[in-house]
């Protein structure tokens, strides 16, 4: 945070919101695609994420470095959890 500015900060974490919102929109209509039903419940996961990502991009235009770290932390697992989540459901499948 100290090397780059706050705007270029915030730049790229409208970026990265932007790209999180499109992936997750194509998940959700590959997941409907394949299943012909819609699943409430996994997009709500998904606006959970992208509702900490904003409120992340709060604390990074505030400049609170304590929260935005925590902030940071947190959303890493909550995507990182989604991804390892979204890997295992195709072995689970195939298990069955």
């Amino acid at each position: 945070m100290e090397k780059k500015s706050k705007e270029r900060l915030v730049e790229a974490l409208d970026r990265l919101i932007e790209c999180t919102r499109a992936s997750f929109r194509e998940e959700e209509a590959l997941m409907e695609c394949l299943t012909a039903i819609p699943d409430p419940e996994h997009r709500e996961k998904h606006n959970a994420v992208l509702a900490q990502m904003v409120r992340l991009r709060d604390y990074a235009i505030e400049a609170d470095r304590g929260r935005l770290l925590a902030q940071l932390i947190h959303v890493d697992r909550q995507l990182t959890s989604h991804l390892s989540n979204a890997v295992q459901a195709p072995d689970r499948q195939l298990q069955h």
